[in-house]
């Protein structure tokens, strides 16, 4: 067990600052110079020891109830810059159907580009002040995906799935949109599993390349964390909120959706990934096309509101390629 954790204490390349050794110690100055407050400083503690922290946004419900109208006008209107997913690459909604592609599992792509409240989350003034803490630096919203349903997710690792310029630059937010019923699916999480060692798919590369890479790849990384985690003895746990209670979590934490145990119930959540904005110039997204092939999209326009960014659509600006 001790060697486990001593190999991953070891610097990663992109590691943030609450990875290192004297993190609590920096923290501890943070609040000696009045960087920080008290609550700051207990919350960025919990995040360098468990991998992640839980607030409470100002979600109202009639927030909630819009966001969601936002959706079903979105699955009406199917617009051609928005995109979702169903057991699929992302397609654009204009290729999309209900009766097909609303099921649970799917999941919408930059939906703050389309709702005015999805924004107003994306942009939020709280979540980036916690974003520009645990980065050291300030934070651009990269992304956000919006889940009617359970994921079912098995547990996975964001830094390995969604690359960042630099590795380990990379921190996300789960928001509930309703109260969560345990039976819906609700978030898993692994405490202290961000401070496993990475699985590497080719020698110093910690990365899972779709392109290059398959299920064999998929299921070694599986099997090393199902081992690591069994060896280091952590334990999964469930996290069934109220509407408006956020979860905040490193990008190396070990996380996923629960079995639906109720298909009847939802489990409305959104999601958004961050990273720093001195490594993080653009934001890219591919697409899939009715004929197979994909398109890859680049935008490197940001949004800004009450001192946040965050990027806009990259279906909204320019194509860098088609395969």
């Amino acid at each position: 067990m001790t060697n486990v954790y001593s190999a991953a204490m070891s610097p990663i390349p992109g590691a943030i600052w609450l990875d290192q050794p004297d993190a609590h110690e920096k923290i501890a100055a943070k609040r000696k110079a009045d960087a920080i407050t008290d609550a700051e400083a207990e919350q960025l503690a919990r995040f360098a020891d468990d991998g992640y922290f839980l607030i409470k946004t100002d979600l109202t419900a009639e927030d909630a109830q819009r966001f969601l109208s936002d959706v079903d006008r979105l699955w009406e209107e199917r617009p051609e810059n928005v995109s979702v997913a169903y057991d699929t690459a992302p397609k654009r909604f204009r290729d999309a159907n209900a009766e097909h592609d609303r099921k649970p599992k799917y999941r919408i792509h930059d939906l703050h580009s389309y709702s005015e409240v999805a924004r107003r989350l994306y942009l939020d003034k709280q979540i980036h002040r916690w974003m520009e803490l645990i980065l050291d630096e300030q934070p651009v919203a990269t992304q956000s995906l919006f889940f009617e349903y359970g994921s079912q997710q098995p547990l996975h690792r964001d830094s390995i799935v969604v690359p960042t310029p630099l590795f380990g630059h990379l921190a996300a937010v789960w928001i509930a949109l309703e109260d969560i019923d345990p039976r819906s699916g609700a978030l898993l999480y692994v405490p202290r599993s961000h401070k496993m060692p990475f699985y590497e798919f080719a020698p110093n590369q910690y990365v899972f390349d779709y392109e290059h890479m398959g299920a064999g790849d998929v299921e070694k990384a599986m099997r090393f964390h199902d081992e690591t985690m069994a060896t280091l003895k952590l334990e999964t746990k469930t996290f069934a909120p109220k509407r408006g209670e956020a979860f905040l979590w490193h990008s190396a934490l070990m996380h996923g959706g629960g079995a639906v145990e109720d298909e009847r119930l939802t489990r409305r959540s959104f999601v958004i990934h961050y990273s720093s904005r001195r490594t993080h110039p653009r934001r890219q997204a591919a697409v899939l096309r009715a004929d197979g092939t994909t398109e890859v999209w680049t935008t490197e326009e940001v949004l800004r509101g009450d001192g946040a960014i965050g990027f806009a659509n990259p279906l909204d600006g320019r194509l860098e390629y088609t395969r």
